[in-house]
């Protein structure tokens, strides 16, 4: 341990994210860690479209909310997901539904481009029904807000809302919001201004848009787990990011001294990627190749006119 930390203490760190930095996938996932919150904790209330429920998993775990309580709807699920107790699932089930968070539809190609494999990161408990749900979060000392359309409802339009230390924000199902169940228990309700014909916004960009602004009247909420908290994290995470046993070994051995985050997580040029999907990239070839030809017979014909003229 000593000549690990003797060689941290020589290493020579930049602030921001660069290809061969020194110690990058350990300062990457400190880096998140300094910007995790447990004073904002999301749940989803019985929705139905695994779409939905892994657009709001790669929405919290990118706007830094740790902590992700689902309540599993009565009418199943759409779009190939699976939520049901497992072994190794994603899951913190004490108190919980019964079982882990077991996502098929993530662990697939076409869902797991939407989420990014986002539930590894995230500490979700899954929970059979509405009033499981709210006991637990009352016995985790939780003010619960409930999105809701009601007039009476309060608008989330400035920064002037003040959150409580302790805050769970409920997001409903897609058809018909939060339950009557889970209103009566909320402490308040909230909603999104709107300002066209429309009356509600998709769930997963509603999910966005509250999450963000919460953050927005409550920025001291970033970074606000407890050391404990963070290195029971820091082991699971370096665990998951070494690509070898002996990386492994490496990053878990500075779990106790680790490196300082970076400035932000955002990834150089040299390493930002986009993917597109083969179909369409074979399309976008074709279509390529298709207006290259017809503008060189194009430009042909117009040559020839020119000759002859």
């Amino acid at each position: 341990m000593q000549d690990v930390a003797d060689a941290a203490a020589s290493t020579s760190y930049t602030d921001c994210d660069s290809v061969g930095a020194p110690d990058r996938l350990m300062r990457k996932a400190e880096t998140v860690l300094s910007s995790r919150t447990d004073r904002i904790l999301l749940v989803l209330e019985r929705c139905t479209d695994n779409q939905n429920y892994l657009a709001c998993l790669r929405t919290a775990e990118i706007l830094g909310v740790q902590n992700v309580w689902i309540v599993l709807s009565p009418r199943g699920m759409k779009n190939d997901c699976l939520l049901a107790a497992a072994d190794g699932g994603a899951a913190d089930d004490a108190g919980g539904g019964g079982g882990g968070f077991v996502d098929k539809g993530e662990l697939s190609k076409k869902r797991g481009r939407i989420a990014r494999c986002s539930s590894q990161w995230l500490d979700i408990r899954t929970f059979a029904t509405t009033g499981e749900c709210v006991s637990a979060l009352l016995a985790d000392g939780r003010e619960i807000w409930a999105t809701d359309l009601a007039q009476s409802a309060l608008l989330l339009d400035g920064t002037g809302v003040e959150l409580p230390p302790r805050l769970a924000i409920v997001m409903g199902r897609e058809a018909d919001g939060v339950s009557q169940e889970m209103l009566a228990a909320a402490h308040k309700r909230v909603c999104l201004p709107m300002y066209g014909f429309n009356d509600s916004f998709n769930l997963s960009v509603a999910t966005s848009m509250v999450l963000h602004h919460l953050f927005i009247c409550c920025p001291q909420a970033r970074g606000d787990l407890p050391p404990e908290r963070k290195r029971a994290l820091r082991i699971e995470w370096y665990s998951r990011l070494a690509r070898t046993d002996a990386q492994r070994a490496e990053f878990l051995a500075r779990v106790d001294d680790p490196p300082p985050p970076f400035v932000d997580v955002r990834r150089p040029d040299a390493h930002r990627t986009c993917w597109v999907p083969p179909k369409i990239a074979r399309k976008e070839q074709e279509q390529a190749a298709s207006l290259s030809e017809e503008r060189q017979a194009l430009r042909d014909g117009s040559e020839g006119q020119q000759r002859e003229d």
